[in-house]
This record gives structure tokens, C-alpha cells and sequence, in this order.
């Protein structure tokens, strides 16, 4: 059974690794959590002044 000979790795090529997998790791979890629910109701309608002065009782 033959070693297999290791090359050594360069710094600049462990950093480049280091960001793909930090990208990579960040898109994961952009993608996993849930969308905030505010982004998720739909935009309600401004309320009028006749619209509250309906909901009021009269005395």
C-alpha cells in the first residue's frame, strides 16, 4: 500500500476555502429561516376619518 503524498496547502487557498464555506453557510440559512411577518401579511389599507367615526357609539 502506497502513502499518498500531501501537498502543501497555500494560505491564500485555506482563506479562499474558509469564504466558500462561510458563503455557503450564510445562504444556507438565509434560505432556512422563515420570512419575518411583516414581510408575510399583506399592507392593510390606510383607515379614513369616516371609517372611525362609524365605529364610534353615539352617547
Amino acid at each position: 500500500m502506497e502513502k499518498s503524498e500531501r501537498r502543501p496547502i497555500t494560505l491564500a487557498a485555506s482563506l479562499a476555502g474558509l469564504r466558500l464555506i462561510g458563503a455557503g453557510a450564510v445562504l444556507g440559512l438565509a434560505l432556512a429561516v422563515p420570512a419575518s411577518p411583516a414581510q408575510a401579511d399583506p399592507p392593510r389599507p390606510p383607515a379614513t376619518t369616516q371609517d372611525t367615526a362609524d365605529e364610534t357609539p353615539e352617547i
